[in-house]
């Protein structure tokens, strides 16, 4: 039990070994179907299950492939056995017993315990798993930095910490968004000063994490506001200690946390960036405090009644995003008090997946660079000259009004669903009813046996045997194979749309053809 829940989802030769687990069920499903023809198999209800079987299986392999492609994009779910506890999670419901938010400060922290030992993972980041001194969260902690980065090359280096979404981890998250990329090209052309990227994991347990510190649950505000920033001061002693040098960044559930985190910390960072965030938290539980809570905590509301500082917050979202991002970035803009700024960016289309974020980091590093606050805070050479002019930074859509449009012909469309929809009932009824009579008789008998069928009435059986041997035997089976594939990806292709619709991901199919491109390298 233990190898099946650690199967890896996001390897390529899980997924290679799902891509030929697929063929051979469709090149024996082929082969197979004749074998439970009514006039092979005199008992309906067993020939009825077998070719249910052989019709299914396929369709099931090939919707696990596709999972595959989409899991590998941002590594939401790393093994089975992850997998296994998310399904749960989300089919029983939250165990998790909690009460209120709780305080628990900045507290001291002896040096000793913020030392931690960082290696380098096959991708290039650096890692340390480490335990909050006040927190008690053992979590690895990953680490991007230039890559002419050293210890003691002279220079102060400001910092980007990103949280990632949930499901999700830090890992799978930056690299699917190519952070280190946009990273090096910012830096090389003096768009930004000299910075790393600091990406701690949230996932305490299988429950969707929480922002906030609660009681009964692990101090998540504590862990990512306040230990993290001092790990990495410790232990990369060249970064600032200055606001102004510092951002903190996220994906969805951990763009809120993001904004959260900086406007309750904002002795710590002077920036925030919210890429396809939410307005009122969504997700764990500080969903369970109250509505008034809630509302106390929605983003626009605390950038409304908090004393400007100066913070400044980078809002991108879709607007065909379903979750709502576009709308909390124009609350966000109409709340802000000056000096606080919210810069918004709102590209018509994208929706709530990694091809959008990944386009959109170099954009963040660039708004982040426009201004020369954070190259002073590090005494690097200004860079807001070169930050504005850069071609990122031109990609900026500042926006306010979202008209929410959707594409009916789209991944998520109703005209593409009840499309796909159909195919598969046809496929499905030809490959299940019909292939299975697609086949050249071995004799007379057989050929009276399959004209009195009433599952064989066609002349579809004589066109096949019309044609010389061995051609006609090769050409029926062709013919089920073709029947057996349509009917599999139309299937699939079915579910990977009720799905995407559920989560309300993808909204162009531009966007998931770069998905299974980035995840197929």
């Amino acid at each position: 039990m233990s190898f099946l829940a650690s199967i890896s989802l996001t390897s390529g030769r899980t997924l290679a070994a799902v891509v030929v687990l697929t063929a051979l069920s469709l090149v024996a499903g082929a082969y197979l179907l004749p074998r439970y023809a009514p006039s092979r198999f005199p008992r309906p209800k067993r020939h009825w299950f077998a070719r249910t079987v052989v019709v299914l299986v396929p369709i099931l392999l090939v919707a696990s492939a596709g999972a595959l492609i989409a899991n590998r994009s941002l590594g939401i779910v790393k093994t089975s056995g992850d997998l296994g506890k998310l399904i749960q999670s989300s089919v029983v419901g939250s165990e998790a017993q909690s009460g209120g938010e709780v305080t628990i400060g900045n507290q001291s922290i002896d040096p000793s315990a913020l030392d931690a030992s960082f290696t380098r993972t096959d991708d290039g980041m650096l890692v340390a798993t480490w335990t909050g001194p006040t927190s008690g969260i053992t979590l690895p902690v990953y680490v991007i930095a230039p890559r002419d980065y050293s210890p003691t090359d002279g220079k102060t280096y400001a910092v980007i910490e990103l949280l990632h979404g949930y499901p999700g981890e830090a890992d799978g998250t930056t690299q699917g968004a190519q952070v280190q990329q946009a990273l090096d090209d910012a830096v090389d052309a003096g768009i930004i000063p000299p910075t790393i990227v600091v990406a701690p994991s949230l996932s305490v347990d299988e429950e969707a994490h929480d922002c906030a510190d609660i009681e009964g649950r692990p101090p998540v505000y504590t862990w990512a506001a306040h230990e993290v920033p001092a790990m990495i001061r410790h232990n990369f002693p060249n970064t600032t200690g200055n606001r102004d040098a510092w951002m903190i960044g996220g994906f969805s559930a951990g763009a809120y946390c993001a904004v959260w985190t900086a406007l309750r910390t904002p002795e710590t960072f002077g920036a925030a960036a919210s890429l396809s965030g939410y307005d009122t938290q969504i997700e764990g539980q500080m969903t369970n405090q109250g509505d008034q809570y809630l509302a106390d905590n929605t983003l626009s509301t605390m950038l409304a009644n908090r004393t400007p500082d100066g913070m400044r917050i980078y809002a991108m979202a879709a607007g065909d995003d379903v979750v709502g991002g576009a709308y909390t970035a124009l609350k966000m803009a109409a709340a802000v008090r000056p000096p606080d700024t919210v810069t918004t960016d709102v590209p018509p289309t994208g929706g709530h997946a990694g091809p959008l974020w990944r386009e959109h980091i170099p954009t963040m590093l660039a708004w982040w660079g426009s201004s020369d606050r954070v190259a002073n805070a590090v005494g690097a050479a200004p860079t807001a000259q070169t930050a504005q002019a850069s071609e990122a930074y031109a990609s900026i859509v500042p926006v306010t009004t979202v008209t929410h449009t959707e594409s009916s012909t789209g991944p998520n469309g109703r005209v593409t669903l009840a499309l796909l929809a159909l195919l598969s009932v046809v496929f499905v009824l030809i490959a299940w009813r019909y292939a299975a009579t697609w086949q050249v008789v071995a004799d007379a008998r057989d050929e009276a046996t399959d004209s009195t069928s009433r599952f064989c009435r066609s002349a579809s059986a004589r066109v096949f045997a019309a044609i010389p041997r061995p051609w006609g035997t090769l050409a029926a089976y062709c013919a089920r194979l073709v029947a057996l594939t349509l009917a599999a990806f139309a299937c699939a292709s079915l579910i990977g749309v009720c799905g995407n619709m559920a989560g309300g991901f993808y909204t162009t199919w531009s966007s998931v053809g770069q998905t299974i491109v980035d995840s197929l390298h």
